[in-house]
């Protein structure tokens, strides 16, 4: 127990002031929103009331929702050394879907709900937002059926390829790639035309999402969580197209040899 309180001392933990109205803890970081809005607790427009008022007229359990506070603002970061290529195919096929993956997947609803919310109150006074949930729909629309690709289709053929470039000695285990092989380098550069496209337009759109001076809370939230889903797919671009598909794809040259 005191080497864990010893190792918390050294977490980037904020401190939240129960004098501290919710819309100036949203304002210092985006991602306390959604714990508001869990709670029911506004922190956008409308009248605003201390935390510690707020827990007692509703009857909200003040250190439960610090607690949940701080979490939602942990941040943990890889270390920029992280050497991703040394990585086996199945641990970072894993690592794609486990981080990526289950991000995208539990954050686009999430997103849509927000910038639909943020239409119906503001939409009159930012009429390009309408432009940037119809760019989002259709990011959606392309992109979760190749999540479902990916790992109904795409990620067991990787595996595939990468155990039977394992096994040295299974004469058979390198027929599969001539028999089940899939065109990995037009996926790969299907997938980053599209999304490219798309992170382009989220930014022309949002100013590289930076909020105007006088920008309410919500408004902030939804640039907050819209580069939020720009560096994920950045780096899901990354691990995918400059890692795992030229990784693979130079097992399945080495495969497609020792048949011959």
């Amino acid at each position: 127990m005191k080497y864990a309180a010893g190792i918390s001392m050294f977490l980037n933990r904020i401190e939240i002031d129960p004098a501290a109205k919710a819309r100036e803890i949203v304002e210092m970081d985006y991602r306390t929103a959604d714990v508001f809005r869990r709670y029911g607790i506004n922190y956008c427009c409308g009248v605003q009331w201390p935390l510690q008022q707020v827990c007692e007229i509703q009857e909200i359990k003040m250190k439960d929702l610090v607690t949940d506070l701080q979490t939602a603002c942990h941040t943990v970061n890889i270390p920029s050394g992280t050497q991703f290529e040394k990585w086996s195919v199945d641990f970072l096929i894993d690592y794609i879907i486990n981080i990526h993956h289950r991000y995208l997947e539990r954050s686009l609803p999430e997103l849509e709900g927000g910038l639909v919310h943020f239409l119906e109150e503001h939409g009159k006074r930012f009429p390009h937002f309408t432009v940037i949930y119809e760019e989002f729909r259709n990011l959606v629309a392309m992109f979760m059926p190749h999540l479902k690709q990916e790992e109904e289709s795409i990620f067991p053929y990787l595996r595939q390829v990468a155990h039977a470039y394992d096994d040295k000695i299974d004469p058979f285990a390198t027929l599969l790639v001539k028999t089940l092989r899939k065109p990995l380098n037009s996926f790969a550069d299907q997938e980053h035309t599209m999304i490219g496209e798309k992170i382009r337009r989220f930014r022309e759109l949002t100013n590289d999402y930076i909020a105007p001076s006088k920008a309410c809370s919500s408004h902030r939230v939804i640039l907050g969580k819209l580069k939020e889903l720009d560096q994920d797919l950045l780096q899901h671009l990354y691990l995918e197209n400059d890692i795992l598909i030229p990784k693979v794809i130079r097992m399945e040259q080495e495969l497609l040899q020792r048949i011959y």
